[in-house]
């Protein structure tokens, strides 16, 4: 089972007084940390890695839902056929780019 916890928070005036221990904090600890002004959440600090891995799963998702796009578009459509016109596209592509390539060598 993953456990949760809450993230750390930190006021805005802290942050501008001891942004580099804040920074070191979230470094060493991959955990991030939210900023308050006002007892409200503003924004969060959080480390490179997280953001990479934010980043990621951002893009992953993406695909996904094109993915998903194209089985609903295809829900009626033979397989075979459908495997036939991605096929040709596939290279259709890969010749462009080999082209595009070549071209500006």
């Amino acid at each position: 089972m993953q456990s949760f916890t809450f993230p750390q928070t930190i006021s805005a005036r802290d942050i501008q007084r001891g942004y580099k221990k804040v920074f070191d904090r979230v470094k060493k600890t991959n955990q991030p940390i939210v900023v308050m002004a006002n007892n409200n959440p503003q924004g969060a600090v959080v480390s490179m890695k997280t953001l990479e891995k934010y980043k990621k799963l951002e893009q992953e998702q993406e695909f996904w839902t094109i993915v998903e796009e194209i089985r609903a578009a295809n829900a009626d459509k033979d397989p075979d056929e459908v495997y036939k016109d991605v096929t040709e596209t596939v290279e259709q592509v890969r010749q462009e780019l080999y082209d595009k390539a070549n071209n500006h060598a």
